[in-house]
């Protein structure tokens, strides 16, 4: 179901959109939910294997000497480790979002899955998805999926509206009273600007790189996790200005076009 042009504007006004319908049924959901507990599950007790506590305080957050009083587990590239993950990329109510924002030849930059526990889930700073990436254009779009409900007790998204059209912002080095986390950036923001983003599980939320945005720790008795994938228009190039082609084209076909629209040779 492509986004109505009311949404897509919205969209562009704000940075964010809550989607309306499910993207998950039950079922899917279900399955994501299974397979999502076994990768993790596999990775549990490991580091510098795939999976990290953005969390954890200390030189490196691979480290298993760093301080992990606080979780917030992270795991890349889900899709090349399960095939229900694999199949997600692939999935039309994920694509239609995303052409809808950015066109028809659509790639995959990369996906992660976002694991806050119950009563220690760490929060994660204020910042620009694109903060880390430096991507150019910076067009991309990350669809955040609940796979449990997500509100303000357990760590639901906050944002900026409207901060994308702002340009980038400056990040720096997360810290915290008990030292620095090593996997974070952080931005300064007015926070008086914020808004919540509760996200009934099966439903999403899809923001551009540029907007700002962090969640906040999960003290709740109820486990947050999320699955996001990060969509871009084929044609995205580095900050060094190398092409990114090794990413898998979901959708559409590898195009590179100048700024005119104009096709060019890759």
């Amino acid at each position: 179901m492509k986004l109505t042009e009311k949404a897509v504007e919205q969209f562009q006004r704000e940075g964010y959109l809550k989607i309306g319908h499910r993207v998950l049924d039950d079922s899917h959901l279900a399955t994501l939910r299974e397979h999502y507990d076994s990768v993790f599950a596999q990775k549990h007790g490991t580091f510098g294997e795939g999976m990290r506590n953005i969390a954890a305080i200390g030189e490196s957050a691979d480290d298993p000497e760093a301080d992990h009083s606080e979780v917030m587990l992270q795991i890349q590239q889900m899709w090349q480790r399960d095939e229900a993950f694999r199949e997600l990329l692939y999935h039309s109510p994920l694509l239609d979002i995303a052409e809808s924002l950015i066109g028809p030849n659509i790639q995959v930059f990369f996906d992660q899955a976002l694991y806050k526990p119950a009563k220690h889930g760490g929060a994660v700073h204020w910042h620009q998805d694109n903060g880390y990436w430096g991507c150019v254009p910076p067009n991309l779009v990350s669809i955040w999926m609940a796979l449990d409900d997500a509100d303000e007790e357990n760590g639901c998204m906050n944002v900026i509206p409207g901060s994308h059209r702002e340009g980038g912002a400056e990040h720096e080095r997360a810290m915290t009273e008990k030292g620095k986390l090593p996997a974070l950036l952080t931005a300064k923001v007015d926070t008086e600007r914020a808004v919540a983003v509760p996200v009934k599980a099966g439903y999403a939320m899809v923001h551009h790189c540029l907007m700002l945005h962090q969640t906040n720790p999960n003290t709740s008795t109820r486990e947050r996790r999320a699955m996001i994938i990060h969509y871009m228009p084929t044609g995205t190039r580095t900050r060094e200005g190398a092409l990114l082609v090794e990413q898998p084209v979901v959708r559409g076909e590898f195009q590179v076009k100048d700024e005119s629209g104009e096709e060019v040779r890759a």
